[in-house]
């Protein structure tokens, strides 16, 4: 299982670094959703999102959940997912604690890890989070084996031609 979980992020790291080169060339924040219809190409891809510049996590986190607004873009999550609670932890003023409603716990494998760096990825171009860690509403704190995510983990290096 393990093993599984380390191949879907690597395929998930080699899709994503086409959303570093976009996400460069906007001002602003950007959101990050699943492409609708594409069977190739990259993994997520990115919306524009404008808004004041001191943004909470959870607002940002909220326009994220609340879908895209582009033609093109799809939500990983499914419907009805809401926060219940977004706060900075007492241990680690960089790290996220986010606690999201128990509809959530129905994303599996791949839809599940595309979901959270979707998560991952938005909020972590806020200064003040370096990592994420996501749980559902109900669900104990062995409901995943890789709690606490951070954006390196998906990153890869852009290569030049």
């Amino acid at each position: 299982m393990k093993k599984r979980a380390v191949i879907l992020c690597l395929i998930l790291a080699a899709l994503c670094t086409a959303c570093r080169s976009q996400e460069s060339q906007t001002d602003g924040y950007q959101l990050y959703f699943l492409p609708a219809g594409q069977r190739h190409g990259a993994a997520v891809i990115t919306q524009p999102w404008q808004e004041e510049q001191d943004v909470s996590p959870q607002q940002l986190l909220q326009a994220l959940l609340d879908g895209p607004t582009q033609e093109g873009a799809v939500s990983p999550f499914p419907s009805g997912v809401r926060i219940i609670r977004c706060e900075q932890s007492e241990e680690n003023e960089n790290h996220l604690k986010i606690v999201l409603s128990e509809q959530y716990s129905a994303l599996t494998d791949i839809s599940l890890t595309l979901a959270d760096y979707c998560i991952v990825m938005t909020l972590t171009q806020l200064p003040q989070v370096d990592s994420v860690e996501i749980q559902v509403q109900g669900m104990g704190s062995g409901y995943r084996s890789h709690p606490v995510l951070r954006r390196d983990e998906v990153e890869l290096p852009e290569v030049l031609p």
